[in-house]
Parts: structure tokens; sequence; C-alpha cells
């Protein structure tokens, strides 16, 4: 403790309690630490795992600018017994905080049942839905482009029609049916359907979703979109921590998910891994494209190896 207050003291020239004070009204500066922390804990869990990790700037001298399009992530990283010259680059990710009140806006329950229900009792073509849906909106969005660029070619079209859009998991089989659900949720306590209870994992449902906003124009379209490219990275790594109270990653390939349907160049910002609903499903169940272990995912997914840029490395 004494090294921490003498840093406290050097860095910032108070004493713990205040320090405490002002990260307890600084969400942002909370923000930069999870963030921090997960690169740290991520380079000790690649290490065990037998893998160099290096880390790429954030800003390489230049600015945010000059960093290579082949080398938008956190770390470069290799098995150590490696001869081969190929590296993946990694982007760790936090997990979006407020997704239950910022993009479903479940404060009733009507709202919460309205949700779950269509997880949890999907229509039997729910996958074919969501998946002519994206088509759909590729379709019109080339069509579009091309109107504007004639002769020009757009990036095609490429969900896997077994896991189509944002989301790759349902909720089918925790609830016996739409009744037992109601139930369920006519249960809950009221209260607990707060944004604060929500951040503070006391709400009902725990939304695990990415959060990459990252302004980035399509090289081949030129389309702008607030996500990163699929070929920023090889691999995205998300910590859980601030949804489920622990630091456990997940990892994906972003040439095996489902790009945006109106930038093929483009990820989604926002991609839904999973539910925790204390009491009913308490544990992680993952299905492709998200894997639990680095290595599942790399054997899975075949993620392609590139060639280190060593103006991108971070060599303090």
């Amino acid at each position: 403790m004494k090294k921490l207050s003498d840093y406290i003291k050097e860095k910032f020239g108070i004493h713990e309690d205040k320090f405490l004070e002002a990260m307890q009204m600084s969400p942002g500066a909370e923000g930069y630490l999870h963030g921090s922390l997960g690169e740290l804990l991520f380079k000790e869990y690649v290490e065990l795992k037998g893998f160099e990790a290096l880390r790429i700037k954030e800003k390489p001298k230049g600015g945010y600018n000059a960093k290579s399009d082949k080398a938008r992530g956190n770390f470069y990283i290799r098995k150590k017994a490696s001869t081969r010259d190929g590296w993946y680059v990694i982007e760790n990710k936090g997990i979006k905080t407020n997704a239950e009140t910022h993009l479903f806006g479940l404060y009733t329950k009507k709202n919460l049942f309205t949700h779950l229900k269509s997880l949890a009792f999907p229509k039997p073509d729910y996958l074919e839905r969501s998946y002519r849906k994206g088509l759909n909106a590729y379709k019109k969005a080339r069509a579009e482009w091309e109107r504007k660029n004639p002769g020009a070619h757009f990036p095609a079209f490429s969900w896997d029609k077994k896991t189509p859009g944002s989301r790759a998991f349902n909720l089918i089989g925790y609830w016996k049916n739409e009744a037992e659900l109601k139930t369920w949720v006519e249960n809950l306590n009221d209260m607990s359907l707060t944004k604060d209870d929500y951040l503070n994992l006391k709400g009902p449902i725990r939304i695990l979703a990415t959060h990459a906003p990252s302004n980035r124009v399509a090289p081949a379209t030129g389309i702008k979109q607030t996500a990163p490219l699929v070929s920023d990275f090889n691999i995205m790594c998300v910590d859980l921590f601030q949804r489920i109270g622990a630091h456990q990653f997940v990892f994906m390939n972003p040439n095996s998910i489902s790009h945006s349907p109106t930038s093929p160049e483009h990820l989604y910002q926002n991609y839904y891994i999973d539910y925790i609903i204390p009491g009913v499903k308490d544990t992680l169940k993952l299905s492709h494209p998200w894997y639990g272990d680095i290595e599942q995912c790399i054997k899975q997914t075949h993620p392609i190896p590139r060639k280190m840029d060593k103006s991108q490395l971070d060599l303090r």
C-alpha cells in the first residue's frame, strides 16, 4: 500500500482518499483504467499460453492517422516457438455498460418481457429472416452506391446464414413457455429496472455487447461509419469484467462475423455476445463466432497472419 500511496503522492500531489474521490466522480478516468487493466491482463493471459505479445503504439509519430491500416490494434502476438514471420493483430475492447437502457430501453416490465420473448421464443425462421433483412439492406446500399459510382465495384455480401446479423446466441430453453417468462418478469422488483441497477449489475439481465466506436473510412467504397473495418485487426478480444464482475476474455475473428450490411468493409459497433440472467442463466454459453479461448478462436476461424510493421511497435 505504501508503494501505491507514494505513487499517488508523486504523480498527483494528493493522498489516497482524495484520489479515490476524484476517481469516483470521473467515469472517463475509470474507463481508461479499465482499458489499461484489460490490456495488461490480456498480455499475461496470452504469455501464459506461450505467445509473444508486443504492444502496438496508440499514436505513432505523426498522430493517429499514422497508424498502419494493418495494425489498428493493441498487440501483435504469435507463438513463441513459431518460426514463421506472421503475427496476429489483436484489438482489445471493453464491454458496453449501458446496452440495457441505451439500446433497448428496458425500464419497464412490458419492454423487458417483449425483449426476452423475442430471444427465448423466436420464430422458427428467425435466422432466415435476419439474413434476408441484412441482404435487403445490402442490396439497397449497393444500388445507391453504384448509382453514384458507375462502373465501380461494391464489395460482396458475405454473411454466414447460420449466424446472420449482430447476434450469435439465443435464450431458447430457459423458460418453458411465454406464460412462465411473463410470470418471471412480473415477479421482478420494479425498482430493479433502473439505469443505476443495470449499471451496478443489480438489474434482472446483463447484456454482453461489444462497444467499438471508431470512425473509419472504407478504402474501396469511401463509406464512413462509426465502427472498425473488417481488415483493421485479426482478432477482437473483449474483457467482460464490467458486466460479469470478473476479468474473462472472449474472442472473435472479424472475418467470421457478420459485417455491416450497408458497408461490407465495416464491422458493427455492437455485437451481442450473450446474456447473463441471474438465477436463470448464470454462466456464458458462447456460440461461433465467439470463443472463450484464443487458441480455439485461431484454430476454428483461421485468421491470416500479418507481417509486422516495426514502426508501429511501442518500445517503451
